[in-house]
């Protein structure tokens, strides 16, 4: 048994015990039950190392990693996330946090015991080189390497959920691959290929075609990846194969910013869509519209003509009748009075009908537009 001890912090006893009996004949294992437990067992003394859960009553995993890196005292304790939620934002959110790695429930020994191996022989490395000027300084430019990298990720992210096309995002992922010194080429699927990064016909373009119908997501061929997702593929061409430190991480790094990108474009062909639809029932609004106010310009205009010829003929008959008749000045005065008003009212009634046709007009310049804007 080696002099490193751990302490699990899980609010679940059998959890507890089943960590326990892993790690109790290799290392000095503690428990504590909830965040504050946690805290409180490592003000009074210090393990070598954490295993903490996410979800407890209390304080969450995440609080608990926040306080110890804000304690000068614990600020490089190392911790490792044991939790059963497993997904990209979950880990983002514990290497915000401050985490040093991540364990997903049920546990893999094996692969649980390699990471506290690594991580407490880091620890043990770091001690010596604090001792030895130029090893600090190296291994505090790893350090800081690192979490600058995460930083990225984290940004990344971030901008990511702004971004409303998908070139943007094969753009954003060859500047935050450029980041890291990496050169990249990306293909997004679609109705049409979208090459970010290289040429149609390039040899890249060749390559990430062939690969497009891989049965495995990620296919390494020296200082090449290539990293397959449902809507795009993209290539890196000089991964650091001369630093196993370097392309650990970025193998990490490459994993996860696939997956957040795959989601961002797959959300953009869904809201592209709706817009699709949208703009098929608009096609077939205006379609019906139009044939609906052929109709009604057909039937105003008829009605209108009909209006002037019938009060022409009405006129003309009336002042026959009335000669005929031979009624007096004020009598024949007071008939064409009357039948010049009714004239007068039909023929507005006439206008108003334009201004019907008017109207009608105007509201099918008004769907031409909204088509407009939705294409």
């Amino acid at each position: 048994m080696t002099t490193d001890s751990i302490l699990i912090t899980d609010d679940s006893q059998e959890n507890r015990m089943l960590l326990k009996g892993l790690l109790e004949d290799n290392y000095s294992v503690a428990e504590a039950d909830s965040g504050e437990a946690c805290l409180s067992a490592i003000a009074e003394s210090p393990p070598s190392l954490v295993l903490l859960d996410i979800n407890m009553p209390g304080k969450s995993g995440y609080e608990v990693c926040i306080e110890l890196r804000k304690n000068s005292r614990t600020s490089s304790l190392p911790v490792i996330f044991v939790s059963g939620m497993d997904s990209t934002e979950e880990r983002l959110a514990g290497f915000e946090a401050g985490a040093d790695d991540f364990v997903t429930k049920p546990v893999d020994f094996e692969q649980l015991s390699n990471k506290i191996e690594s991580i407490l022989h880091k620890g043990k490395e770091l001690k010596t080189a604090r001792e030895n000027a130029s090893g600090a300084v190296q291994v505090a430019v790893e350090a800081m390497t690192s979490g600058s990298e995460l930083g990225q990720v984290i940004q990344f992210v971030k901008r990511l959920q702004e971004l409303d096309t998908e070139e943007k995002v094969g753009l954003a992922i060859v500047d935050i691959m450029n980041a890291f010194k990496l050169n990249v080429s990306v293909l997004i699927f679609g109705d049409s290929p979208l090459f970010v990064g290289c040429k149609e016909n390039s040899i890249e373009a060749k390559l990430l075609e062939k690969f497009r119908m891989a049965k495995e997501r990620i296919t390494n061929s020296g200082i090449r990846t290539i990293i397959l997702s449902k809507n795009f593929i993209f290539l890196v061409k000089n991964m650091p194969l001369d630093d196993e430190s370097r392309y650990g991480r970025f193998k990490d790094h490459l994993a996860i910013l696939a997956d957040i990108a795959d989601k961002r474009l797959e959300s953009l062909k869904m809201k592209q869509a709706l817009e699709n639809h949208k703009v098929e029932v608009l096609k077939q609004v205006i379609q019906l519209t139009e044939q609906k106010v052929a109709y009604v310009k057909e039937k105003i205009q008829l009605h209108t003509g009909n209006i002037n010829d019938e009060m022409n003929g009405m006129i003309a008959n009336l002042q026959g009748i009335l000669f005929s008749l031979s009624l007096d000045e004020d009598q024949e005065i007071k008939l064409m009075a009357l039948a010049s008003d009714t004239s007068n009212k039909l023929q507005e009634s006439a206008k108003n009908t334009a201004h019907l046709d008017s109207n009608l007009t105007r509201v099918l310049e008004a769907l031409y537009k909204l088509l407009e804007e939705h294409q």
